[in-house]
This record gives C-alpha cells, sequence and structure tokens, in this order.
C-alpha cells in the first residue's frame, strides 16, 4: 500500500533551519557564509519570519540586487518589509558583520529578469498599490535628491507604482506608504526608482507630493486616468512640469478626463526627448491638437486620439506635423470623420504612408463613398499591417472592393471589417439591431473565397460581432 509521505529535507535546509534556530549566531555567521549560500538563508528567513536575520542579510548582501517580489503571493508581515528598509538604512553602521555590502537595487518590479545570482535573487512580481497620500510630519521636508549622508553610494527601489484614490479599493498594506515616507527622510541614501507609474482617481495635489519623492527621471511609462471635475490649475500646472522631466518617458497615456483641459500646459512637455507612445482619450482635446503636439521635439510612433471630437483643423494640423513622417500607429475611432473626406484624412494618409503599420478607423462615421476616396491614399501604405474599420455603415459589395484593392498590401495581415448594411438594421452609425447571423456567415464566406482567389490565405478577417 502506498502511502503519502513528504519529501524528506535536504541537509542543506536542515542546516539552514538550525543555523535560524539562534538568530545571534546567524547573524554572526554571515561574516564566513559562503555567497552561494545567502540566497537560500534568505529565502528561509524571511519565509519563517525571522526579522533579525533579514535586516542583518540585508546589510552584507554579496550581490548587485535583491529582487522581492515573490514576496507579494505569501505571508509576509509589514515588519519583515520594514526590517529590508532598515537594512538598507544601517548598512553604514553595522557592527554585528563587518562584511561590506555590495547591494544597489532593492527591486519590486513585475517582470525582473537575471541571469545569475552574482546579479539578483528571486523573480516573482510584487508592485506597490498606494491608495493614499503621505502622512503629514511636523519635521521639514527634505528632498530625495539632497546629499546623501552615508559613506556609501545610495541604494535605488525599483518598483511598478498603482496610485488609486482615496477612497480607492487597493488597501493591500500600510507599506506603500511607509516605503515613501522612509525614501523622503532618507535624505537621498534611497531611492525610489518608478518604471510604470498607472494614476487613478487621485487628486492632482496629492499626486505632486508623491511625484516629488520619486527620481523622475527613472520613470519610461505614465497612465493616468481622472474623472474628477474639480482641480486647481497651479496643481494641474506643477504635475505636468514634472511631467516634462520624466526624460525617459516613452508612453503617456491619458484618458478619461471630462474637465475643461488647458492644452497650453502641454507646452510643459517640451523637454521630454523619448517620448514615442501617446494615447489621448478624452473629449476635450477639439480644435487643440497643435496646443498639446507642438511642444513636443521629436516625432511620435504611436498616436492614439479615441473619442477626442477632432476637427479638420485637428487633423490638418497632424499632417502638417513632423509626427506625420514617422508615425507607426494612428488611431481616430471615434471620432467624426465624415466631413473630412475628400480633405484632411487623404492628405493625413498620404503623409503617413512610408511608415504606417497599424490603422484604427472605427466608428468614424465613414460611408461607403468616404472610403472608395480614401483607397488610393490606403494603398500606398506599404508597411500597414493591420486596418481597422469596423462600426461604419457600410455594404456587402463596399467591403468587397476595400479588400480587393487592399490585397496588393503583401504587408496586410489583419483586417476588421463592419457588418454589413444588409445584415442589420442601422439605427445610426454607431448602433445596430436585429443581426441577420445566417447572412453575416454567408457575406464572411464570401469574402474569404474572394481572398484565396487573390491569392491573400494569409489575410486573417474578422467584423465586429467577433469583439462582442
Amino acid at each position: 500500500m502506498e502511502m503519502n509521505r513528504q519529501d524528506p529535507l535536504s541537509l542543506l535546509d536542515l542546516a539552514t533551519q538550525s543555523l535560524l534556530s539562534d538568530e545571534d549566531s546567524a547573524v554572526r555567521a554571515l561574516e564566513e557564509l559562503p555567497v552561494g549560500l545567502f540566497p537560500v538563508l534568505s529565502t528561509a528567513a524571511f519565509d519563517g519570519g525571522h526579522i533579525k536575520t533579514v535586516t542583518a542579510m540585508v546589510q552584507a548582501w554579496p550581490f548587485h540586487c535583491l529582487h522581492l517580489g515573490s514576496l507579494r503571493d505569501q505571508s509576509i508581515t509589514q515588519d519583515l518589509l520594514e526590517a529590508v528598509i532598515d537594512g538598507l538604512e544601517q548598512v553604514s553602521t553595522n557592527t554585528a558583520c563587518p562584511r561590506k555590502s555590495k547591494l544597489k537595487v532593492l527591486d519590486f518590479t513585475h517582470d525582473f529578469e537575471h541571469s545569475n545570482w552574482e546579479e539578483c535573487s528571486e523573480t516573482s512580481p510584487a508592485p506597490f498599490v498606494i491608495t493614499h497620500t503621505l502622512e503629514e510630519t511636523e519635521q521639514p521636508t527634505i528632498s530625495s535628491r539632497e546629499q546623501c549622508q552615508w559613506d556609501r553610494e545610495p541604494v535605488e527601489i525599483h518598483a511598478d507604482l498603482f496610485l488609486g484614490g482615496l477612497f480607492g479599493f487597493f488597501h493591500l498594506s500600510g507599506f506603500p506608504s511607509y516605503i515613501l515616507q522612509r525614501v523622503e527622510k532618507s535624505h537621498g541614501c534611497l531611492r525610489l526608482h518608478c518604471r510604470t507609474l498607472v494614476i487613478n482617481q487621485v487628486p492632482f495635489r496629492s499626486l505632486v507630493e508623491i511625484l516629488g519623492v520619486l527620481e523622475l527621471e527613472a520613470i519610461r511609462e505614465v497612465r493616468l486616468h481622472h474623472r474628477s471635475g474639480f482641480c486647481f490649475e497651479s496643481d494641474l500646472i506643477q504635475f505636468f512640469a514634472q511631467l516634462g522631466q520624466m526624460s525617459n518617458l516613452g508612453n503617456l497615456i491619458m484618458s478619461d478626463i471630462p474637465w475643461d483641459f488647458p492644452a497650453d500646459t502641454f507646452s510643459l512637455l517640451s523637454p521630454l526627448g523619448h517620448l514615442q507612445k501617446l494615447h489621448l482619450i478624452f473629449g476635450y482635446l477639439s480644435g487643440q491638437l497643435s496646443k498639446m503636439l507642438g511642444g513636443l521635439k521629436k516625432p511620435l510612433e504611436t498616436l492614439v486620439m479615441n473619442g477626442c471630437r477632432l476637427t479638420e483643423n485637428d487633423i490638418t494640423y497632424l499632417a502638417q506635423s513632423i509626427h506625420a513622417t514617422r508615425l507607426k500607429e494612428l488611431v481616430l475611432c471615434s471620432n467624426n470623420l465624415s466631413q473630412m473626406v475628400p480633405g484632411p484624412l487623404e492628405v493625413l494618409l498620404g503623409e503617413v504612408s512610408g511608415t504606417l503599420e497599424h490603422l484604427n478607423l472605427r466608428s468614424c462615421r465613414l460611408k461607403e463613398a468616404q472610403l472608395q476616396a480614401l483607397l488610393p491614399a490606403l494603398c500606398r501604405c506599404s508597411r500597414l499591417r493591420s486596418l481597422v474599420f469596423y462600426d461604419n455603415v457600410i455594404s456587402t459589395s463596399g467591403i468587397m472592393n476595400v479588400l480587393q484593392h487592399l490585397a496588393k498590401l503583401k504587408n496586410l495581415k489583419r483586417v476588421q471589417y463592419p457588418v454589413p448594411a444588409e445584415c442589420v438594421v442601422y439605427l445610426d452609425e454607431y448602433r445596430w439591431e436585429n443581426l441577420n447571423r445566417v447572412e453575416l456567415a454567408r457575406v464572411h464566406t464570401k469574402l474569404q473565397e474572394m481572398l484565396r482567389a487573390l491569392q491573400r490565405t494569409d489575410m486573417e478577417l474578422t467584423n465586429s460581432t467577433s469583439m462582442v
């Protein structure tokens, strides 16, 4: 009869447990502990909640980086995480273990990779979720960028930050607020590097305070979601001034911003030299695109303008701007472009034809004749890889005409087309009902047969019903 047995502990595991049973002995042993045993001992120390040993190990850590991502999915107390920060700050005054720490980076990012233990330890995710601002303190605030008072280089703390509103639903622990305060009070000895910054419903005044603790030049991506109908313009200007200091920012997303956004503040982004992707998803952009993009000195590669109420002047400006010569992805969905053909939209597609790879014209109120007028410009987009034009009112013959012309584009592999007018009852340009799925399936088969005849079986076809 078979019995369920747990695997016996290895000699290394038994030795580790024995060492940790007396923390004072474990701390003293760190001076002579072989480098290769530090990861094993540190894992056991965290698992067992040995706070004193954790602090001492940080002070004697023999590697460049300590990655604590795997701690998120375990029952790690705030005491343990505080012990790590204590170890960072006490590393230069450690007398229990004279072994000099090589630690330069404490990493909490979600996709950290390493090649060997000379670089780091664990590799699992542990992003911070912040739901409140720093607590008020009576001591004067000292910038983290002031001269560090340690006798060694500052230690970097790497983390992807998700900033929730004051009444957000994410409440992992008090550690995020705690670590921000420790960084702020460290006089530059601890520096918080955030690569991805997600901001959801955070008042701008609080956001400005938090950004003051971060190393702004380390931020690569910002996602701003803000529905509040009220904010002080002075706070907004200060936030954009900080945004402009993010010299390595490559991706900026701004969505759901219903208040009358002062586009002039975008001039504060002119120092950005690495911005490649800009997503604008709000209605108050209308007629102000030149103000928003005019300050950028380098062309964008991705521009998303979803539901921005674009005007003819906006499209005309974009066609004449430096961005038109470099755009690889252009998303114009949920804008009424029906009055821009013939005219600015054709010109714009002609200007981006040399680089464009992805084009999204979903829900742009384009009719059959307008799409027909755009075909010459579209056919010049030799690098086009995907096209989306569903939720525009077009007949089966109109869709076939578009595909027949675009089949010449050998790089075009994905097309999302609208439900043909014969298959539904359109209530307006965006809404339809009474879908005839049998007829739609027949049309889809017909389109695929046409592509086979054109030797384009490599082109993937989908329609808007696939998105539901």
